[in-house]
């Protein structure tokens, strides 16, 4: 993606989408490993 020509304003929007995608990628994967402890742990 080329963001040569965005303003301070846009990638200043464009790392906070980066940082979130990649916080809501670790927040997916620590959900899916607590529900899989507890499924082990309650049979």
């Amino acid at each position: 993606m080329n963001t040569d020509n965005f303003d301070k304003q846009a990638t200043k929007h464009l790392s906070f989408y980066e940082g979130f995608l990649s916080y809501s990628k670790y927040l997916a994967v620590g959900v899916i490993a607590i529900l899989v402890l507890m499924a082990i742990f309650l049979l």
